[in-house]
């Protein structure tokens, strides 16, 4: 009996791969965060009302909270490096928690920009998109974009459930209480959860990735399916942050999280408000744009698992296409009446989908290493440039405009240069999926 008959015969595949747990964690946890992320684009009519702001005024406090996820993003990358979800994520939730009380008890502009802006930014950073990104891609390998899309379909759950009944608990019980009840939900759905199910990477509970065997013994597994490397000598480099700064492909990444975040997060924190522009009511608006939420988690799953299959620029580049006919429709609510609305919700959700799983997908296909989380975190920032101007530009040429026609045609133009970007940065040039039936 040779080595490798040997080393098959003694590792048993797991009854159950333990990742999908983690999925299923990271599912509910970024339902929650998200949904209290996106709930602003409801409490924004409602303190633009209350105080008197302008949009622009009332667009800075997203912006800042945008800004400073993404920058203390750099930190919860570093700490999913270093101790792992099982930490980094309840203590994220606590933060939360108490920025949100915090922004319940608000009485103006620099209070909200504190209490929501930066420290509830801060809170989400440790529990949302790059702290995900961080840890999940080390459970999957063939699987990554399907995976990373599951998870992040969570998102699309919690615009549909949490954005309409924030809009709720704030006509029953007003704004402030609804941040408390916000709270309440982020502090004892969040911290538990994750206290008791995740782990920071497949060797904690002695599996491998994909629950595959380990390498040494992966001959004679027949997968449909199977990483390949193309640029072995890319590949083999430990990538850590001082390394993949003086590349092309950094920065290539960065700017295209840049341009795609300043397209999505001004589309999105300003939908229902043009919606509502267009002469729909609030709590229609709410409406639709929850159902821009679940069809984003079906576009996260669908280009997840295409990327696997197509290539992550190819697919990167059809959602895109699909985002941009949403954005078209929204801006054409505010001149046709009719089944716009509709279009939006349906054609944005599914190409803004595609953002979450196949950023990280691209970035692990190109830097993943002991160091991919802060790696990450660094092109976050670049991300949370990009969505922090977007929201308030948004708003600003709202203001200036009298209409949200110019400001969503700089997003359609932003959004195809991210795609430009992507293709730039070649992550097909480095790590590839092959079909083992060719």
């Amino acid at each position: 009996m040779n080595q490798i008959t040997k080393g098959l015969k003694e590792w048993e595949a797991p009854a159950f791969f333990y990742g999908w747990i983690i999925v299923f964690s990271s599912f509910l946890t970024l339902g929650v965060v998200f949904g209290v992320w996106y709930s602003y684009s409801v409490f924004i009519l409602v303190v633009i009302k209350e105080f008197g702001w302008s949009t622009a005024s009332a667009s800075s406090i997203f912006s800042i909270f945008i800004m400073s996820q993404a920058l203390a993003g750099m930190a919860a990358g570093y700490l999913q490096d270093r101790f792992g979800p099982r930490i980094v994520i309840p203590a994220g939730a606590m933060i939360l928690s108490l920025a949100l009380i915090l922004t319940s008890r608000a009485q103006n502009l620099w209070q909200f920009q504190i209490f929501y802006g930066f420290l509830a930014g801060s809170g989400i950073s440790l529990l949302g998109f790059a702290s995900h990104s961080a840890f999940i891609p080390k459970w999957f390998e063939r699987k990554r974009g399907l995976a990373l899309g599951i998870a992040m379909s969570g998102i699309g759950f919690g615009m549909l459930l949490l954005v309409p009944l924030t809009e709720k608990l704030i006509t029953l019980y007003g704004w402030r209480d609804a941040y408390i009840y916000l709270a309440c939900i982020s502090l004892f759905v969040i911290a538990p959860v994750n206290l008791v199910f995740t782990r920071r990477n497949p060797a904690a509970v002695n599996q491998h990735p994909d629950g595959d065997p380990p390498d040494n013994q992966q001959k004679g597994i027949e997968q449909k399916r199977s990483m390949i490397i193309i640029d072995k000598k890319w590949a083999a480099q430990d990538w850590d942050l001082r390394k993949a700064v003086y590349t092309k492909r950094f920065w290539c990444l960065t700017s295209a999280f840049f341009t795609i975040s300043f397209a999505f997060q001004g589309t999105l924190l300003h939908a229902v408000s043009s919606m509502v522009d267009a002469g729909m009511n609030r709590d229609t608006a709410a409406y639709f744009f929850g159902i821009a939420g679940i069809a984003g988690s079906g576009g996260k799953i669908l280009f997840g698992y295409l990327s696997d299959v197509l290539g992550r620029e190819r697919s990167k580049s059809i959602s895109d296409v699909v985002a941009l006919v949403g954005i078209l429709a929204l801006m054409a609510a505010a001149l046709i009446q009719g089944p716009t609305a509709l279009l939006f919700a349906v054609f944005f959700g599914l190409g803004y989908g595609a953002a979450a799983p196949l950023i990280p997908a691209i970035t692990a296909d190109i830097f993943l290493g002991r160091h991919f989380g802060l790696i990450f975190a660094m092109i976050g920032i670049g991300g949370g440039i990009g969505g922090a101007l977007g929201t308030y530009i948004t708003g600003l040429l709202r203001d200036i405009t009298g209409s949200y026609t110019v400001p969503f045609a700089v997003c359609c133009l932003s959004l195809v240069i991210s795609s430009v970007l992507v293709w730039l940065s070649s992550p097909g040039k480095v790590r590839k999926m092959v079909s083992n039936s060719e």
